[in-house]
């Protein structure tokens, strides 16, 4: 009970030409291309991480966890981006 009061200004539908657009689902499916396409641009596969698949794996995980899967995401994007992130054994052979 609890979690569906919770949750339900998240995924409050908005009326757009007669029909009811939910700006939750909005939001989730947003975020999850945009964090498909910057793992690729990033290359989040180089690096240790529970999370570092391919885009395509991303953006399921984001479609189906994404209260867990988008807050991890972006702090690993900040590490690779501040140079912290851990590489895979032998990534650091890659060209980049």
């Amino acid at each position: 009970m609890l979690t569906a009061v919770l949750t339900l200004p998240f995924f409050f539908g908005l009326k757009i030409a007669g029909t009811t657009v939910s700006l939750g689902w909005f939001i989730v499916f947003a975020t999850g291309i945009w964090a498909a396409i910057d793992s690729s641009k990033i290359q989040l596969k180089r690096y240790k991480s529970g999370i570092s698949y391919g885009p395509v794996i991303l953006f399921l995980g984001f479609v189906f966890l994404w209260i867990v899967a988008f807050p991890w995401y972006l702090i690993l994007r900040y590490k690779i981006k501040a140079g912290t992130a851990v590489l895979k054994d032998g990534a650091a052979n890659v060209a980049a």
